[in-house]
């Protein structure tokens, strides 16, 4: 899609507006399609985390994920297919998801990634050593 002039020239007003700038014609075309394409990118995940939670409606349990390759949002491993799972809490492993249906693990660490600690984390942030952490653990 195609940028028209009066758009350009609309860009350049709100940029020297809100930065206090002049950009020639060569970077506001640029930085309006850049705008543009990321505008088209957050939009497309939009319809597409709409559509999830329209089917979470039908499958209020879950489902599986058939459209591409997703990380898990605890272990972060790939998972695609059969091997993910969705549901309120967002995407997972199938592993990750049985241990948060167990109350192994507690489901709100699927969407606060600053609520717990990763193994290596715990070595470079505290200094304590992997086998020292399974032992605590133990």
């Amino acid at each position: 899609m195609s940028l028209s002039k009066k758009s350009i020239d609309e860009f350049k007003e709100i940029y020297k507006k809100e930065y206090g700038k002049e950009l020639n014609d060569q970077e506001a075309y640029e930085s309006a399609t850049n705008l543009m394409g990321f505008v088209e990118v957050l939009y497309q995940c939009a319809v597409k985390d709409n559509q999830r939670k329209r089917q979470l409606k039908k499958e209020p349990e879950g489902f599986h994920l058939t459209d591409g390759i997703y990380n898990c949002s605890v272990c972060h491993a790939q998972v695609s297919g059969e091997t993910s799972w969705y549901d309120k809490w967002s995407i997972k492993c199938l592993l990750c998801q049985k241990a948060i249906k167990e109350g192994l693990v507690p489901s709100f660490v699927c969407k606060d990634r600053d609520s717990w600690y990763a193994i290596w984390e715990l070595e470079r942030k505290f200094g304590i050593k992997h086998q020292t952490a399974k032992k605590m653990v133990r």
